[in-house]
């Protein structure tokens, strides 16, 4: 199946998890793909794998975006697929949260979403696709201690739907998926021991409808279908992928 052949896609934070899962999706679909993240090495060893362009970029400096939308102008041209799924994650109480935490996260993944959108602007084409990486939880209820983390993801949901309306004009398609209770090494950053995990993941899938946890390919496979022109007359939209979570019976 080559539904994308011949289009150009970015993908940031492209180096694991469901990032990475999506670069590869893309390139089996035919595009040339361009792959972000902030260490070096994992840019690198990423890019290696997917022979794909990599680039050493962090989300939350407008400087560094820059460059980056200069880089993928240099090599790829014109921009048909942007999917921005860099950002951070961590679980701190609420009443932990210090001013630094709360900037340094909003930077990340609030503010460089929108200035990553912004300066790809121009080097977009006409009836190009951007896809958004939200959260399942903006749905539900979060975990505790993810009140930052889920105010960024929110407004997320917020741009999509308000940004839609200024990038019709041109026929850019703007969407967010909000995944939930997929397996990525996000898991790790819970703070539990090793061998609390398996136990984690247990509950979390007899919680879950469908039975199963999601897999990274699964939400690549529901960017995939964003980006291309299938989804042509979709715009403005929340893609929930949680295996039915969210709205699991209490009885």
């Amino acid at each position: 199946m080559n539904n994308l052949n011949g289009k150009t896609a970015v993908v940031t934070g492209g180096t694991s998890g469901i990032g990475y899962a999506t670069a590869q999706e893309l390139i089996k679909q035919g595009a040339r793909v361009l792959i972000t993240g902030r260490k070096h090495d994992q840019v690198t060893d990423a890019a290696r794998k997917l022979n794909v362009i990599g680039v050493v970029s962090d989300q939350s400096d407008l400087a560094q975006i820059a460059k980056l939308v200069k880089k993928t102008s240099d090599d790829l041209g014109k921009v048909d697929i942007l999917f921005i799924n860099a950002g951070s994650f961590a679980l701190v109480p609420f009443d932990h949260v210090t001013e630094d935490f709360y900037d340094d996260f909003l930077d990340a993944n609030l503010k460089g979403v929108f200035f990553t959108l912004q300066h790809y602007l121009p080097i977009l084409n006409n009836n190009a696709s951007v896809i958004l990486m939200s959260a399942g939880g903006t749905k539900s209820s979060g975990a505790v201690g993810s009140s930052v983390y889920y105010i960024t993801k929110a407004a997320i949901n917020s741009m999509v739907r308000s940004l839609a309306i200024e990038l019709a004009p041109r026929g850019i398609r703007i969407n967010a998926v909000l995944p939930a209770a997929i397996e990525t090494p996000i898991f790790s950053k819970f703070g539990l021991p090793d061998e609390a995990l398996p136990s984690l993941m247990n509950s979390l899938k007899e919680a879950i409808p469908l039975k199963r946890i999601g897999s990274s390919s699964d939400v690549a496979s529901l960017v995939a279908f964003l980006a291309s022109d299938s989804a042509s007359f979709i715009t403005a939209s929340e893609y929930v992928i949680d295996g039915g979570l969210a709205v699991k019976p209490i009885f």
